[in-house]
């Protein structure tokens, strides 16, 4: 058993990207590994996205984590991160789904990213 015990392992951080349609770590939107609860780390092999066949973490093992950082840069991002982070829509994109249980999670965004925001953000 590559994780012993009951509890997921805690990484103490865990750096992610997100996609322009909100996927985060291979999990996209509408696919069933986002309603995974028992397996720590999955694969898929109907990506919507190159490559087909892939492997990931799960939701219940990036929300063990103690620290999430998530990365978004350019212009391409900015409809989504207003979706994310502003208006909440159900059912919510991959990456609106991270929510680690210690409540650290931050988002760095370049400008391009940030532009649709009306949120006060820290320089």
């Amino acid at each position: 058993q590559a994780f012993p015990g009951e509890d997921p392992p805690r990484f103490d951080l865990l750096l992610l990207g997100v996609g322009p349609d909100g996927h985060t770590c291979s999990l996209f939107p509408g696919h069933a590994l986002l309603q995974e609860q028992d397996s720590l780390v999955s694969f898929l092999e109907d990506s919507p996205k190159p490559p087909a066949q892939r492997v990931t973490m799960t939701l219940p093992l990036l929300n063990a984590a103690k620290s999430l950082l998530l990365v978004a840069t350019g212009a391409s991002k900015a409809p989504v991160l207003k979706r994310i982070l502003e208006q909440q829509e159900q059912p919510p994109v991959p990456a609106a789904r991270l929510r680690p249980r210690s409540g650290r999670l931050q988002w760095l965004l370049d400008r391009e990213a940030a532009a649709e925001l009306r949120l006060p953000l820290e320089k």
